[in-house]
């Protein structure tokens, strides 16, 4: 399923991962992503999340968003460490919901920590 959200002034289009088999695979095998696209991770409740890399092609940011708001950025995460293992990352604080996009797309959107995620 492809909705569109409303970070801040930005618009992305995004597939939804809320099941577990979606939440695993993730963007997993695939060549690239669309620009102005993502995968948006829904969580029924909030707690620290962990996400790994593998079989992935291309460096990642990530949005940590809870109750509706961006409350953790990271940028340009690699597929690969530089010692040739998947990247691993996590949430600072407990989020209901994660985006991943195409890295460098916060900085070329102004995203920031604050901004308020609108679903449609």
């Amino acid at each position: 399923m492809i909705k569109t959200m409303k970070i801040g002034q930005a618009s992305v289009a995004v597939e939804i991962a809320d099941t577990l088999p979606a939440m695993q695979r993730g963007l997993s095998g695939r060549p690239s992503l669309a620009p102005d696209s993502g995968m948006l991770f829904i969580y029924n409740d909030k707690d620290i999340r962990h996400f790994w890399m593998p079989n992935m092609h291309f460096a990642l940011d990530v949005l940590w968003i809870a109750d509706g708001v961006v409350i953790g950025l990271q940028e340009n995460i690699p597929y690969q460490s530089t010692n040739g293992s998947i990247s691993r990352f996590q949430s600072n604080a407990p989020v209901d919901m994660v985006l991943e996009v195409n890295a460098g797309w916060i900085a070329r959107q102004g995203i920031k920590i604050g901004d308020v995620v609108v679903q449609n």
